[in-house]
């Protein structure tokens, strides 16, 4: 199958940002008196939360960028897009009137919330001041050792797991991660590579950031790290020569999470390997991927044993679900009992009926608008395979086919960092 329109997933949902912090002098970066807030956006954001009444409720959290300290180019052009993105079009009348209908941006907009000229030459005017390149392509990576190769080398330790990755032109890099830590169990994580010179408008919500224990650590391949640790995340920070490299822990002290177990984690990165010029980084981001060499297969039957025809029945009866507001039904579509994280910690939910307490905290506005950015028309969505699974919605779905040959939603993954997960291993990768 060929993609022909990927927007990339946020991993947060972000509020208006008035003014930006005073750059940091290279003292203070040097010596990290700063710690976290080195990366923390102007003001906080604004994360739509459960009211504990059936409704949401606007929380305010600090927030970072993905891509760099607060005083690089990357960081204040992404401050600065959100200020505008806050204040235009705040009651959504223009999006909803242009629909799905083509703009003719999308050639050269296609990885940001740009739907008309006013909002594109906005953008044109913050990244050429900044001197930052937008992304033009960007493809799945089908395996592990897709990724290593596309990557930089074996970069990942033997006890973790990536999964929907995607990577752009530039060698900027996302994955799903799971690690198996000693003492703890499976961990798991977003990994996020941002390269310097591209404008990437990636930001997280993390809490309180004064809530965090940090400290720096030296990891086993020589790296040096910043990690902090929430009640309910953990962070993992590094400035590579040519990128930044976060690690987003969906765990944290709430869940028993230590400080040996993140540094644990962080061992596991061989950063050496991620550590290339950004003429590398291109060079390698741009190889074949693995879905060219098999041009004119069915990939996903290929992958899963799911035949294209029928993963699109199902992922269209599952969204169809979410935008009629049948709960009861979308949850059934999941796969129970699943570990379903919230920002009140994670828990293991056994049914579809328990899940609904949670479904606010999940199925969002945001979460949405990725399905519906990764929708070609009504009846066909942009589906890939990976690890034995579909994904869908930018990979914020994925979903697969169990034992008995039904298929099921293994994962969701809202925008703002919130999620459902399998509980224990029962896929079959057909």
């Amino acid at each position: 199958m060929r993609r022909q329109k990927r927007r990339r997933r946020h991993v947060a949902l972000t509020a208006a940002v008035l003014c930006l912090l005073a750059a940091l002098t290279c003292t203070a970066v040097a010596t990290d008196f700063f710690g976290l807030r080195q990366w923390l956006m102007p003001e906080k954001a604004t994360v739509q939360m459960p009211d504990g009444e059936g409704g949401l409720q606007g929380v305010q959290m600090d927030s970072i960028t993905l891509s760099g300290y607060a005083d690089t180019p990357e960081s204040r052009a992404t401050a600065e897009w959100q200020i505008f993105l806050e204040g235009y079009d705040p009651d959504g009348s223009i999006l909803k009137e242009i629909g799905n209908s083509p703009t003719g941006l999308e050639e050269r907009y296609n990885f940001y919330q740009a739907y008309n000229r006013e909002m594109a030459d906005k953008l044109d005017e913050i990244t050429e001041r900044y001197g930052l390149a937008l992304h033009t392509a960007i493809q799945d990576v089908l395996s592990r050792e897709d990724l290593f190769s596309r990557a930089g080398g074996a970069f990942l330790a033997p006890t973790h797991t990536p999964f929907s990755a995607y990577l752009y032109e530039d060698g900027t890099l996302h994955y799903d991660g799971e690690a198996d830590i000693d003492g703890y169990g499976i961990l798991d994580y977003q990994f996020m590579r941002c390269v310097k010179g591209s404008f990437t408008d990636v930001m997280l919500a993390v809490g309180n950031v004064s809530s965090y224990r940090e400290w720096g650590y030296t990891t086993s391949c020589g790296q040096e790290v910043r990690l902090g640790l929430g009640p309910g995340k953990a962070l993992v920070l590094a400035e590579l020569k040519e990128s930044f490299v976060t690690l987003n822990v969906l765990a944290g002290s709430s869940d028993r999470l230590t400080n040996e177990e993140v540094e644990e984690l962080a061992d596991g990165i061989d950063y050496t390997l991620l550590n290339l010029d950004r003429a590398e980084l291109a060079r390698l981001a741009t190889l074949p991927a693995e879905e060219e060499k098999r041009d004119g297969e069915d990939v996903l039957y290929a992958q899963t044993g799911i035949e294209e025809q029928a993963a699109q029945a199902f992922y269209r009866e599952f969204v169809q679900a979410l935008e009629d507001g049948r709960r009861r039904d979308a949850a059934e579509k999941i796969h129970w009992p699943a570990e379903v994280t919230t920002a009140d910690g994670t828990v293991t939910v056994e049914t579809a009926a328990d899940f609904l307490d949670a479904y606010d905290s999940i199925v969002t506005e945001p979460l949405l608008q990725a399905i519906h950015e990764n929708q070609y028309d009504e009846n066909r969505s942009d589906l890939f395979a990976a690890d034995g699974m579909v994904g869908a919605a930018g990979g914020a779905i994925w979903f697969a086919q169990m034992e008995d040959g039904t298929l099921a939603v293994m994962t969701v993954q809202s925008p703002e960092g919130w999620a459902v997960r399998p509980a224990r291993a029962e896929v079959s990768a057909g």
